[in-house]
């Protein structure tokens, strides 16, 4: 299967990438305990299994992924490639990307954060994504689910990373915590997340020279929230042009990237951003 595109795989390769992924939680958060340890913090102090716990390490994970900043190797040509967890090499990570260790303390906080959900929603398991939009950006992913959401859990965790390493308005703790309260909630059928899960917030479709974006008609809504997004990914490298030219459209020109991940971003920062 090598480093396929989760977007790529066949129910086979979906199924074994699952295996996969849970195969390599106990190792990842045993790897976060030693590097915590390593820099004078108590692991069984602070992964006590509480819903709050995910505040105070998410907010050094935070701090230590802007210190070690990006790697100066690319995507293709990064020699630890080989050493990343299954859900960053099936994934679509871009360039300029943070470094393995930044890797290595995601997918560990993401063991955690499993651990974390599971005890308080029992009932959830692990499942591959399924979804009738086959970009959708759950699709094929090794996801917690239960009746009313599921959830690729690297996925935040991976853009507040992105982030830091980046300089941009780090993740704080506390937003780290109010996301896993709400995806608690999602998965025990309360709040805006467990709603019809057929209504994606974001649709992408490529055009000849940019990408058509919908966004959902309630995000419209809220007042100035459209606007912060378009303002934040004008700024990203890359990006020639943003245009609002409907209450819930936009037209993006970014050469270096494709509808997948332009999709995948325009959610994680509706995660984030979007009020409750």
């Amino acid at each position: 299967m090598g480093d396929r595109l989760y977007e790529l795989m066949d129910a086979r390769q979906a199924a074994d990438a699952l295996d996969t992924y849970l195969a390599e939680r106990a190792s990842a958060l045993r790897r976060l305990r030693k590097v915590m340890a390593g820099h004078g913090l108590d692991p069984e102090e602070m992964l006590d299994g509480s819903v709050y716990s995910v505040s105070p390490l998410w907010a050094w994970i935070s701090i230590r992924a802007a210190e070690l900043g990006v790697t100066p190797h690319s995507l293709t040509g990064d020699p630890t490639r080989s050493t990343w967890p299954s859900w960053a090499r099936h994934g679509r990570l871009v360039d300029p990307h943070p470094p393995v260790e930044t890797i290595r303390l995601v997918d560990g906080f993401v063991s955690y954060l499993g651990q974390v959900l599971h005890t308080a929603v029992p009932q959830a398991t692990w499942v591959v994504g399924e979804h009738l939009i086959a970009d959708h950006p759950l699709h094929n992913r090794p996801v917690l689910a239960a009746d009313h959401h599921q959830i690729f859990l690297p996925a935040f965790p991976l853009y507040g990373a992105y982030q830091s390493a980046h300089g941009r308005s780090p993740m704080s703790g506390t937003e780290m915590l109010a996301h896993t309260r709400r995806t608690i909630n999602a998965l025990n059928g309360e709040g805006a997340e467990s709603a019809d899960l057929e209504e994606p917030m974001v649709t992408v479709v490529a055009e000849v020279g940019c990408f058509d974006v919908g966004l959902r008609e309630d995000i419209a809504a809220h007042a100035g929230l459209v606007e912060h997004l378009m303002r934040e990914l004008a700024d990203r490298a890359g990006v020639v042009s943003v245009h609002r030219y409907g209450r819930a459209a936009l037209t993006v020109d970014f050469p270096d990237w494709d509808e997948v991940q332009l999709k995948l971003w325009c959610n994680l920062w509706l995660e984030r951003h979007l009020p409750r």
